[in-house]
């Protein structure tokens, strides 16, 4: 399944700039890329899933890692369709999937993380692309009851930021934030945190958001917080911190 939206020409991006005509495709799910006739060169985005962290909410696990990120201008002139992978979260313990379009740019998710241990998962690697950015890696817990944040995705600002540790660490900031550490810790913040004035219209704002903090839920691309009580990561790309929830979903969108 794809969600295509080739009748909306974006007019704001403002870190990256538009490309070619302005219109996009977007796939949640793995499927084809058919070349719309006339279109030689194209943009895409990569984003790996998010790891998960195989613990209870109380388990004092590490945090999962974040998706990592590739962006690649692509010459398409020589074929027709391309494959075009998405990456699910982990869940469990389990690391997350690789996002991939064809064999041009891939992007690895995010590690991740046995409950018996309180390291947190290494984010995921950007591969291929004009430019590579890694995920963030997950927040240590302290191995018996609190838990370490979950790393944020990469995007086209850079790395995700790294979760909080333990019980009141403060997640990074990053393309997208950190997850912070359990009860107390606070989510990091977005595009390295300075104030955003991307457009929630521009694909320079997908996988931009905040970390989980212990009384806030992760915004798109950030890490879970620790807190037992939190809610799952963001995707594309967010790192899980418990086994309720699994890491963020990949993501990959094209550009012509």
């Amino acid at each position: 399944m794809t969600i295509p939206t080739p009748t909306v020409s974006l007019s704001s991006n403002p870190g990256t700039g538009v490309f070619g005509n302005g219109l996009i495709q977007i796939f949640g799910v793995s499927g084809t890329f058919t070349v719309p006739f006339g279109i030689s060169r194209i943009r895409v985005r990569v984003w790996g899933a998010g790891g998960s962290n195989g613990g209870s909410v109380t388990s004092g696990t590490g945090g999962g890692g974040g998706g990592g990120f590739a962006m690649k201008v692509i010459d398409v002139g020589s074929v027709s369709t391309v494959a075009v992978t998405v990456g699910v979260g982990g869940s469990g313990s389990a690391t997350g999937g690789t996002s991939s379009f064809g064999s041009f740019a891939s992007a690895t998710g995010g590690a991740g993380v046995v409950a018996a241990t309180g390291i947190g998962g290494v984010g995921g690697a950007g591969v291929g692309g004009d430019i590579n950015y890694n995920g963030g890696t997950g927040g240590n817990g302290d191995a018996s009851t609190l838990n370490g944040g979950g790393g944020g995705a990469a995007g086209a600002f850079g790395n995700g930021g790294t979760g909080g540790a333990s019980s009141s660490g403060r997640g990074g900031n990053g393309n997208a934030g950190g997850g912070g550490g359990a009860t107390t810790g606070v989510g990091g913040l977005g595009l390295f945190g300075l104030p955003s004035t991307v457009s929630g219209t521009s694909l320079d704002s997908i996988a931009t958001g905040v970390g989980g903090a212990s009384t806030g839920a992760a915004g798109s691309g950030g890490g879970a917080s620790g807190n037992s009580g939190s809610v799952g990561p963001g995707s594309p790309g967010g790192g899980a911190t418990n086994t309720n929830f699994a890491g963020g979903n990949g993501a990959v969108i094209v550009e012509y």
